[in-house]
């Protein structure tokens, strides 16, 4: 029997590609590696408290997740944010922070123009891509912007971004994300930027379990796909239990692991998926009986250029229960946290978290960490690109249609790639491409 399409990863992506697919008519199943679904999307469960332990936030500029989230009776609302949100970078007196405040100020005026001259969808052909390319973020901010402090702030941004070090990051790949995923945030010394005004009720992985219900057997969890061999006009999707063979494959997979099954991608593809950096971050979740920090005026928000961890947000349920904060891990620190003991990780956590909001977040009624760097089904989070490796081929693009393996995945968006949004729009193209030539 051969299918019209055969959809390989079951997180929002893969799920929204089968879900148009099967609207249409077409005959497409869903293989998914994992005994669950929802991909980088997960929920687990810190104080009682439903928590999101991948993907997480929604911005109302965003209208595919909108439009999905309402389609499937997903109900969010606001990240709780009022109060003062901690910067931690030493700028302490009124002299230093006003000056880093002009630094930063003109930093980001000026990464802004360099935004607005990448298109969207092919940073390769921006005036001087070579040159961006060429250029590492860290070393670039180092001869740009000459206040240390204001510096410090534009690389912890752009760390947070990428969950990865700066100086190993193209200014090229940086400024194109910038550009499509809303750029810097509009207000204070928030420079994380745009994506992060609501969370779903319940967690964000009751999208993909609502989209998989009606969808039935065609999803089909723990099996995983260990290899793409052409037949004919079609092609063998093969796993340890034997093969299903289908006109048309999906990829709705991190590009890291995608080229792992599917030698048939053409080589300057391939190429760019190789070359591309895995981000790491681990979530720490820490759950209190109450929101202590807001009695201080706190929002639970906090940005810290330097240590472990690097930020801090509010992720108390929207719907009630215990009050928690969410300590953020990224690049390097989180590359190495699983080889430290548990308690201490624990206790620098806690240690943290007690430094900026005070005694009490040393004592949580329950902690929980996600470690995303060690899940081999993910691949980190969504990768960087090194410097040289946008402009190598400026033609290739971890997108579209080759011989009839499509590419999906959030990282084959060309608006808001590494967010919810992106897999919806890299889904749906994709199963715009097969119901194309059917």
């Amino acid at each position: 029997m051969t299918r019209d399409a055969i959809v390989i990863g079951a997180g929002l992506s893969g799920l929204v590609c089968a879900r148009r697919l099967v609207a249409a008519g077409a005959d497409a199943i869903v293989l998914e590696a994992q005994p669950r679904v929802g991909g980088r999307l997960a929920t687990g469960v810190v104080g009682g408290a439903a928590v999101d332990l991948g993907g997480h936030w929604m911005s109302v500029d965003q209208p595919r997740l909108l439009a999905l989230a309402g389609e499937l009776g997903v109900a969010s609302a606001p990240q709780p944010r009022h109060g003062r949100a901690v910067l931690d970078d030493g700028a302490h007196g009124l002299f230093t922070q006003l000056a880093a405040a002009v630094a930063q100020w003109r930093a980001v005026r000026r990464i802004t123009r360099l935004v607005r001259a990448i298109p969207d969808d092919a940073p390769g052909a921006a005036p001087d891509a070579a040159r961006l390319d060429a250029i590492a973020v860290g070393a670039w901010l180092a001869g740009t912007i000459g206040d240390p402090i204001a510096r410090a702030r534009i690389a912890l941004h752009a760390e947070l971004v990428f969950a990865a070090d700066p100086a190993g990051l193209s200014l090229l790949g940086y400024l194109a994300r910038l550009g499509t995923t809303g750029g810097f945030a509009p207000r204070g010394p928030d420079l994380p930027g745009g994506g992060r005004d609501h969370r779903f009720v319940g967690g964000a992985q009751r999208l993909a379990l609502a989209i998989t219900g009606p969808l039935g057997p065609a999803v089909r969890l723990a099996m995983p796909v260990l290899a793409i061999d052409r037949a004919g006009s079609a092609f063998i999707v093969r796993g340890p239990a034997g093969g299903e063979t289908a006109r048309h494959v999906v990829l709705a997979l991190p590009p890291g692991l995608a080229i792992g099954i599917a030698p048939s991608l053409p080589p300057p593809i391939r190429r760019l998926a190789e070359a591309m950096l895995p981000g790491a971050v681990v979530k720490c979740f820490a759950a209190y009986d109450r929101a202590f920090w807001r009695d201080a005026g706190l929002s639970g928000e906090a940005y810290r250029p330097t240590g472990t961890v690097r930020a801090v947000v509010d992720a108390s349920p929207p719907d009630g229960g215990p009050s928690v904060l969410l300590a953020f891990i990224v690049g390097a620190a989180a590359t190495t946290w699983h080889e430290r003991a548990p308690h201490d990780r624990r206790a620098e956590v806690l240690a943290t978290l007690a430094a900026i909001f005070g005694e009490p977040a040393h004592t949580p009624i329950d902690y929980l960490e996600a470690d995303w760097s060690i899940d081999p089904w993910s691949a980190g989070c969504v990768a960087g690109t090194p410097p040289g490796a946008l402009t190598a081929d400026p033609s290739a693009a971890w997108r579209g249609a080759h011989d009839r393996i499509h590419l999906a995945g959030t990282e084959a968006a060309i608006r808001w790639p590494g967010y919810m949004e992106g897999a919806i729009e890299a889904g749906e193209r994709a199963a715009d491409e097969v119901l194309a030539d059917r």
